[in-house]
């Protein structure tokens, strides 16, 4: 960092300390602050200048201190924490003190006193509480504002003592509403994009900590999915390929605007984060008719048809707490109706058409498709153009015909996914 780097860093930048998190709130605040006191600083170095013109030795004085408090005011923000309330309230001070000597001496009101305006706004940084705090707050106040009314109202008429020329004295005014308005102006600008630096962070760090947290869920999802579907002889690739054909065939309804009134972005969400859930209620299933090699009796198939009312009374029980309504709902459905067939042949309530819930809809074609392409103790893995082609004989029978013809746009997908994570 070369030397004019550092210096503008001093004025603009935000001290080290304010990393520390008991300071870390007025991080925002410490920047635009130190304008302001540059600003006072450079204004009463002007007032030198003028006044020695003049050879007003009073006024020599004050502003001498004024400059000394200022260069105090700007390093001690910069290298001691908390310094930052002493400072301004001193400031308030001397604005008081300094605006009613220049109306008494001079009787001219140079429109120094909307300085007093972004004092105001300090109070709204004072965050902690305690009657201390509330005093502070309410001091502030009360001089900025008593200090704007009485230098506005009560002092503008006052007899001058001293008498400048035409020309300074329209200097002054000149000088004064100028840097008044303008360091209000970058004092209160600076201080709004300060705060909405700060809020865009916590946005960013709230953000990142929910996808952290939603990813996390989902893997605990997918996990005992996994462990779920293990028992039925799957090596646990099942819920990774039907998930991801869920994901690629959701993605191709909406590029296609088929059922845009229902597939908005928050439903394309939860049906891809409730696929892994769709057989749940296998846990239920004795392991005798789960991992039978051979063909099932009527009896047992009766037994395996309930996972899906399993399903769903186990999501609701287990996710009962959960406030996201809509994902719950979405998880019921595709647990409950991913066997059901658009012609009303499926199970266990035999609906049918548009009373499938369309995530259930969905569900049913990925999960038909890794059924008949993946291989099991008791069958052997199709090829995956058979399975095409069987689908497509399905459509508008077992399956939904819009939903059909998405999933068979997206072929080459589905089985680069197939062969990308075969058993």
């Amino acid at each position: 960092m070369n030397n004019s780097n550092k210096v503008v860093d001093f004025f603009v930048g935000q001290p080290t300390y304010n990393d520390d998190k008991d300071y870390a709130a007025f991080a925002y605040f410490s920047a635009p602050l130190n304008m302001f006191f540059l600003a006072c600083l450079l204004l009463h170095s002007v007032y030198l200048v003028i006044f020695s013109y003049c050879m007003i030795p009073v006024m020599l004085m004050i502003n001498g201190i004024c400059v000394v408090m200022y260069t105090l005011f700007t390093f001690l923000l910069r290298r001691f924490k908390g310094s930052w309330l002493p400072c301004t309230l001193l400031a308030a001070i001397e604005l008081f003190v300094h605006q009613v000597l220049t109306v008494r001496f001079f009787g001219i009101a140079p429109g120094f006193q909307y300085l007093l305006i972004p004092l105001m706004f300090i109070t709204v940084f004072i965050r902690k509480k305690g009657e201390i705090f509330k005093f502070i707050r309410k001091l502030i106040i009360l001089l900025a504002a008593g200090t704007f009314i009485c230098l506005v109202v009560f002092f503008s008429d006052l007899e001058p003592q001293y008498t400048l020329p035409e020309n300074i004295v329209t200097t002054l005014l000149v000088i004064n509403c100028i840097t008044s308005f303008t360091v209000t102006h970058i004092f209160t600008g600076r201080v709004v994009h300060s705060l909405d630096e700060k809020r865009s962070e916590l946005n960013t760090s709230v953000n990142e900590k929910t996808d952290e947290i939603a990813s996390m869920q989902n893997q605990i999802i997918i996990s005992f999915a996994n462990i779920i579907e293990a028992r039925d002889g799957s090596t646990g690739k099942h819920v990774k390929r039907t998930s991801e054909y869920v994901e690629a065939l959701v993605k191709e309804l909406h590029r296609s605007g088929d059922y845009k009134e229902v597939l908005d972005e928050r439903y394309m969400h939860d049906t891809m984060m409730a696929a892994p859930l769709h057989d749940i209620g296998k846990i239920t299933i004795p392991d005798s008719i789960l991992t039978k090699a051979g063909r099932l009796t009527q009896q047992e198939f009766e037994t395996i048809k309930l996972h899906t009312v399993s399903g769903k009374k186990i999501i609701e029980e287990a996710m009962a707490d959960i406030e996201d309504s809509q994902f719950l709902e979405v998880a019921k459905s595709v647990a409950l109706s991913h066997h059901e067939c658009w012609d009303g042949s499926g199970y266990p309530h035999g609906i049918s058409g548009d009373d499938i819930p369309l995530c259930a809809r969905i569900m049913t074609i990925a999960d038909y498709f890794d059924a008949l392409v993946a291989k099991r103790s008791y069958k052997a893995a199709l090829p995956t153009s058979v399975v095409f082609d069987n689908i497509k004989e399905q459509r508008g029978k077992k399956f939904d015909p819009v939903v059909t013809d998405a999933f068979l746009r997206i072929r080459e997908k589905i089985d680069a996914i197939a062969k990308a994570n075969a058993d």
